[in-house]
Parts: structure tokens; sequence; C-alpha cells
């Protein structure tokens, strides 16, 4: 969750800021468009106009050619509408202009920004269009589409999929240590964490894992101990056994191999994403990982290994259980064209359309008869890729719910977590705490 957190606490402090300008939204919903290009108008009459909607997305110049070949095709395979793009447009610029009455006619972002701002008014609700168009909803990665509900309606469809639900590994480590195969449950993650580290001179000199490396998880450990964070009648529900097991797994590494320990050893274990990463290198011997994670160095002749992230060992429903973060788009409360944006819409999260993006970029389509289309099953490139493509189908990938308190509520769980590790509160204390923040936020949230 970390790598969407900052933006989004910046996002939600503009939304409050821009409260009064996005009150006056139109609370109308925008009728769904007709099949495709050059149809007739509803009386029958001349052929639409040609219509140029714009786009923005948060990928940079650097990374914008997957996108940007997307948008290309579109307009090549109509000539109907014209897309405009416009790329490095963060959470902060989408919103001073969706509040400034000046949207783009859809738009791209992370997925915990649609909460607050479908709270806000800030986004068109997505059922008209969903009810009219012919899009099966139940092609999506399950997980995916259900961080773009927010109070039971959807308001942005899922373009791509991040994943946390695998276990990495330094292989020579593994090989200097005897151990055969990677764990498979966490007490044998637990035991063979052991087995890998190492001490020069009292010091840890190898570590075998860190639980809250690179950042702590606030959402995926509980999502791995079957947890869950507010339940259907709006309860919260962060101090739920299975949200405190989570907890007391992590601190079990602490206790084991000491806080100082584990502080001084961090502090010189090399800086990720260079020659000198830990798990390169193998100071770091396991890690919690993502499909972004070392894409080359995984490759079968590779020296990083990958396997399913393991299950406590009383729950094997659990198998294959992960954390799913997807990028969203969605269209604009004021946009000036949200029809022909709906057409754009569905274009990007079509089946080819979604291929070919992660055949460039690398990423996990959010659309599940894509995961097995033989260009990307038969794509060399995407060799190290494979293996996430069959984890995405997996009925036990969760997230995080969407809520317009969704940077408060992860914040608390962070805050509240960073206490328990540290020895400074009881994991079920902590999360007692984050229920007595949250739940209020929650009442308040319903009573509106």
């Amino acid at each position: 969750m970390k790598a969407f957190h900052k933006t989004g606490v910046a996002a939600f402090s503009l939304i409050l800021a821009s409260m009064a300008g996005l009150a006056g939204c139109s609370g109308g919903t925008a009728k769904p468009q007709g099949d495709g290009a050059g149809k007739t108008d509803a009386g029958g009459g001349k052929p639409k106009d040609k219509v140029e909607i714009t786009f923005w997305h948060v990928w940079t110049d650097k990374d914008a050619g997957p996108i940007t070949a997307r948008v290309d095709a579109f307009n090549k395979s109509q000539d109907r509408i014209t897309v405009k793009v416009l790329g490095n447009q963060d959470a902060t610029k989408q919103l001073t202009a969706i509040s400034g009455g000046n949207p783009p006619d859809v738009a791209l972002t992370y997925w915990n920004n649609i909460g607050p701002w479908a709270h806000a008014g800030a986004v068109l609700p997505l059922a008209d269009h969903l009810k009219k168009s012919k899009l099966d909803t139940t092609n999506f990665i399950p997980a995916a589409l259900e961080r773009m509900k927010v109070n039971d309606q959807y308001y942005a469809l899922p373009f791509t999929v991040s994943m946390a639900s695998t276990l990495m590994y330094n292989k020579k480590a593994f090989q200097d240590a005897g151990i055969a195969k990677p764990p498979e449950t966490l007490e044998e993650l637990f035991d063979t964490a052991k087995k890998l580290t190492k001490r020069e001179n009292g010091a840890i000199s190898q570590i075998g894992f860190i639980p809250d490396y690179p950042w702590i998880d606030n959402v995926f450990w509980p999502i791995i101990f079957g947890g869950g964070w507010v339940d259907a009648n709006g309860k919260i529900t962060a101090n739920q056994e299975a949200n405190v097991k989570a907890i007391a797994y992590q601190r079990k590494f602490y206790e084991e191999f000491g806080m100082d320990q584990f502080g001084k050893f961090r502090s010189g274990m090399g800086q990720r994403g260079t020659p000198n990463d830990p798990l390169l290198t193998g100071k770091l011997a396991m890690m919690i990982g993502w499909e972004y994670n070392f894409p080359d160095e995984r490759k079968p002749d590779g020296p990083i290994g990958i396997a399913p992230f393991p299950h406590p060992a009383d729950r094997p429903d659990l198998k294959g259980s992960g954390m799913v973060g997807p990028r969203a788009v969605f269209i604009p409360k004021k946009a000036k064209h949200p029809e022909e944006a709906w057409e754009f819409m569905q274009y990007l999260i079509s089946q080819e359309s979604q291929v070919e993006f992660s055949i460039e970029s690398k990423t996990i389509p959010s659309w599940l008869p894509a995961l097995d289309d033989p260009k990307l099953r038969k794509n060399e490139k995407l060799v190290m890729m494979l293996d996430f493509y069959d984890r995405a189908k997996s009925k036990t990938l969760q997230g995080f719910p969407n809520s317009v308190y969704i940077n408060e509520y992860l914040q608390a769980l962070t805050e509240e977590t960073e206490k328990a590790l540290k020895g400074q509160a009881t994991p079920q204390e902590a999360m007692d705490r984050v229920v007595t923040k949250i739940q209020p936020l929650e009442d308040k949230a319903k009573s509106k």
C-alpha cells in the first residue's frame, strides 16, 4: 500500500479544499452511447460529428510509450472520435482540473483516489453505462473490480493490476544453506528465515526475511491471514482475530532476531533497485514480491527465484492469497463528452488492448481472458510474467476497501502496526486503537 499512500494523502487534502467547487457538479448521469463509429443520432438523421476527447494519465514521457500506442490504435480503429492524450498528470493535477470545472473527458489514476473523489462528487458513476453496455464485468479479476466500488456503486474500471502474492528469494542463499525449495506455509517461512540468517561477531550479516521490508504492509499481511477491515454492516474490523494474528506473526521476527539487530542490519543492507539491492547480493534471502520486482533477474536462469507466498498451515483455503492494487480509468463528473469517453474506456479494457499494453509494459491485465491469450503466453519477452498471470486468477486475491476515509484508515493502520512491531503496544491494543479512530469516520460516511 505504501506505493499509493503519499499520492492519496495529497489528493485527499486537496479534496477538502475544493469541496465547495465540487458541490456544484451536475448530478445527472450521462446516457450510454451507441455501438460505435458512424452511428446516426436518435432520430435516425445524419451521422454524429467527429468528437475530440482528452485523456490524462500518470505516466511520464519516459514510460508513456505503451499507453500512447493504445491511444493511437484507438484513433486508427474508427473515424468518429479522436483522443488527445496528456501524460504526467498526477492526482493533484487531475483533481485541480476537475474541481476547477475543466476536467479531461477520461483519466487514469491509482485506485485509492476513486473513493475520496467519488464521495466529493468528482467522478461519474458508471451504473447506467454498465447496464446498457454489453460489457461482462465477470471477466475482470474480481479483486481488481471490487476496488472500483464505493458504497456499492462502480465509479471506475481497472486497467492494469499490480499484485503482491509472491515470495522472491535469492537462489544462491538457498543453495548455500542446503534448502531445496521455498517454504509453503508461514510456519515454514519462519523456520527457513532462521536457517538463512547468519551472524558475524554477534551481528547479523545475512537475514532470511524482514516482514516489513521494504515498507510496513498494513494490507498484505491481514489478507494472507484471511482478515478484513469493515463488514457489511459498516463495523470497522481492524481488530478482528486474523488481523491481530497477522501483526503478531510479523512481531515474531523482531523477537527472534532483536529489534536493535534489525535496525543495525537494515541501515547497511544496500539500496533497493541498485546493484547493491540486498536480495540480489544475498544479504536478504527472501522478500514479499510484486510483478515489477527483478523482471530480468527472475528469469529461469536468473539469480532470483519466485514462489507463491506462504499461507497459514491451518488455512489451506488461503493458498494463492495476495494483495492487488489496480490502476483505475474513470470519467470525471463534468466531462464534456462522457459518451465518447465511455467508448474509449471500453476499448482500453478490451482483450486486444489489454494484451498489447501488457506486452509492451510487462504488466498484468485486469481482464481475466487476457491472462490466457496466446500472444502473452507464447511471447518470449514475457517468460518472467507467466507465473504472475497464473496467480492473478486466484480467487483468494483481495484488496483494501475503497471509501472516502481510505487514506486516514491506511495511515492509522501503518502508525499502529509500527508501534506493535516495535513492542510499544500489543497487536490487539494497536488494532483496537485503529477501530476507535476510524469507526466515527465510517459512521459519518454512512450517515450522508
